[in-house]
């Protein structure tokens, strides 16, 4: 019974670091007390609490699933905390064969890493909210090892922790907390700057494409780049020509470069692509076709590309909302020469305020991760302005409408997570499978015997 309470309890923790509450460093003690309320146990009663902690963890951390799906939010919250119930299983594996130490700290970080990483990005129902790097926020891992290997870090130093190697574990964890400190916000650019890019951002679901046409009109002549929501236009508005031809006319008047959410049908099969759209006066620039449509919506067919749009402003990435909730993504875009960010997003009114303040932290860690600035247009909210750093510099509160305006500056500096650092949990991931099979094979039940 304490071992269920010490599980439930740091479900508890492990959602209230994440938004609404966003208490970052409760996730440590959610991490830890699901390390102590497994020592000693194997098998099944491993599954049991790791089970136990992830029902609460996500059930309270990811409430608005029931308005999304109703009833069937329970199926959903079960299947992520079969993630947490099988790390639970290869710990207690682990300890049951005589890991200690040091051993046991590194066998932690990349058992929770692997578990983490097949939920997150590999699984077919793959869900990245709620991971234990997001938790943290932007910090100066982001650009170097990624989300994933920010949350490998923080679970090593649990882990030494757990064990009671205080000062391993201690520096561990206060080097990480430095690292989270030392990532400040940068300057905003010089709106007159020879890589700056004036832009702005319109908030507004369901609108037509008179007002959205009218919305544009209205702001300042000195903007040069212009975002729409996902679905703005939820149609293939290429294939209405007087619309079209009204769409390009006014970018040709305005002088602005436009990208917004359409859809791209196609023309020989049933079936459209979910479409990020970039143009000006000339006519088409390029397009995106989202890679990573919404799990159980009709969100289009995914794309198989993550390439740049090439603007006057310079090579400009726009992946479609969820494809930033990924990392592959915007990584790509970045290392095809993706300068900066301009994202068509959908969180709908309906699906309620913790959800897009949840989903607002991913495109944060997408921006630190690459080292880039990125203007989110999102029909309900979180419409925002983020820098490289990963922190916002504006945005608008959801569920009103309402226009964003700023400015970004081109880079084309590579991380080193761009160029390397993204193969972090793939490597913890065949480290983990490596101990796991080791772990497994009859040799270890007869070392720990000692026959």
């Amino acid at each position: 019974m304490p071992r269920c309470f010490l599980a439930a309890l740091s479900g508890v923790f492990y959602a209230l670091s994440f938004p609404p509450v966003k208490g970052s460093w409760l996730i440590l003690p959610g991490i830890m007390g699901l390390l102590l309320a497994v020592r000693g146990l194997r098998g099944r009663p491993a599954f049991y609490v790791g089970f136990l902690h992830g029902m609460v963890a996500f059930g309270l951390g990811l409430t608005w699933l029931w308005h999304l799906f109703g009833v069937s939010a329970i199926a959903l919250w079960g299947i992520l905390a079969l993630f947490p119930g099988a790390f639970a299983v290869a710990q207690g594996r682990a300890m049951a064969m005589g890991l200690r130490g040091w051993q046991l700290a590194l066998f932690t970080m990349v058992n929770w890493a692997a578990w983490e990483f097949i939920r997150a990005e590999l699984f077919p129902l793959r869900f990245p909210w709620m991971t234990a790097g997001l938790a943290l926020g932007p910090n100066a891992l982001l650009p170097r090892v990624g989300v994933y290997g920010a949350g490998a870090a923080l679970v090593l130093g649990a882990s030494l922790l757990v064990g009671r190697r205080w000062f391993p574990g201690l520096t561990t964890l206060g080097a990480l907390a430095a690292l989270t400190f030392v990532q400040g916000p940068v300057p905003m650019p010089d709106k007159n700057g020879p890589q700056s890019i004036r832009v702005a951002a319109i908030q507004r679901e369901g609108a037509s494409l008179s007002d959205l046409i009218q919305a544009t009109r209205e702001l300042p002549k000195e903007i040069q780049h212009v975002v729409w929501p996902e679905h703005a236009l939820p149609y293939d508005v290429r294939a209405h020509a007087a619309e079209w031809n009204l769409l390009t006319n006014f970018c040709k008047e305005e002088d602005i470069t436009l990208t917004l959410g359409t859809h791209t049908q196609f023309k020989d099969k049933e079936g459209w692509f979910n479409t990020a759209l970039t143009l000006d006066g000339l006519g088409v620039r390029g397009e995106h076709h989202k890679v990573h449509p919404v799990h159980f919506f009709d969100d289009g067919t995914p794309g198989d590309t993550s390439l740049p749009v090439p603007t006057r402003k310079g090579n400009v990435g726009t992946p479609v909302c969820f494809d930033c909730d990924f990392a592959s993504v915007v990584r790509r875009m970045t290392g095809a020469s993706a300068e900066t960010f301009m994202v068509p997003s959908m969180d709908a009114a309906r699906w309620g305020a913790w959800q897009r303040l949840q989903h607002a932290e991913l495109f944060r860690i997408r921006a630190a991760e690459n080292a880039r600035w990125m203007l989110v247009a999102s029909s309900s909210g979180i419409t925002q302005i983020i820098d490289p750093n990963g922190h916002v510099h504006a945005s608008l509160p959801p569920l009103k409408e309402g226009v964003l305006t700023g400015v970004l500056q081109r880079s084309t500096r590579m991380t080193f997570y761009t160029r390397f650092g993204w193969l972090a949990p793939w490597f913890m991931l065949g480290a983990a499978v490596v101990w796991w099979i080791a772990l497994l094979l009859p040799g270890a039940a007869a070392k720990k015997s000692g026959t």
